[in-house]
């Protein structure tokens, strides 16, 4: 791994962790794309509205990285999120009350970068329908 490397991760992971958008936010490009199960959009604000719902429904959320590959173009993070359900969970069908139940899930993010170092393109593939099933909605 390289420094930018970690700046990502700690960036992403830590400004998850402590809700911090400002540093989550540091390390996109203003119109970053996006996608993720159920959700494709552009720009930082969508990005940051998402990660609102996240940290509304389960405060604690953090993530752990297992693997990392990394060059000049992007990194691949292979994780592991982890989080309670502790608050409403909003979805396109309308809020879901809080469960109390703990979710664990492995994930892929992928952030693609640009020759200043910005994530331009950023994916999230997990297992959705596990994730609602650990919530017992599936």
């Amino acid at each position: 791994m390289n420094a930018h490397t970690d700046t990502i991760i700690d960036a992403h992971n830590r400004g998850l962790a402590e809700h911090d958008k400002e540093l989550f936010a540091t390390i996109f490009a203003d119109d970053v794309a996006v996608e993720m199960p159920g959700s494709s959009f552009q720009g930082i604000e969508g990005l940051l509205a998402t990660i609102e719902v996240f940290y509304t429904a389960f405060p604690d959320i953090s993530l752990t990285t297992r693997q990392v590959w990394a060059d000049e173009s992007g990194v691949v993070l292979e994780q592991v999120f982890n989080g309670t359900h502790d608050g409403p969970l909003a979805t396109p069908d309308g809020e879901v009350p809080p469960t109390g139940k703990k979710v664990t899930f492995g994930l892929i993010d992928t952030f693609l970068l640009n020759d200043d170092g910005k994530v331009t393109d950023h994916r999230v593939y997990y297992d959705n329908l596990g994730f609602l099933s650990q919530l017992g909605l599936a």
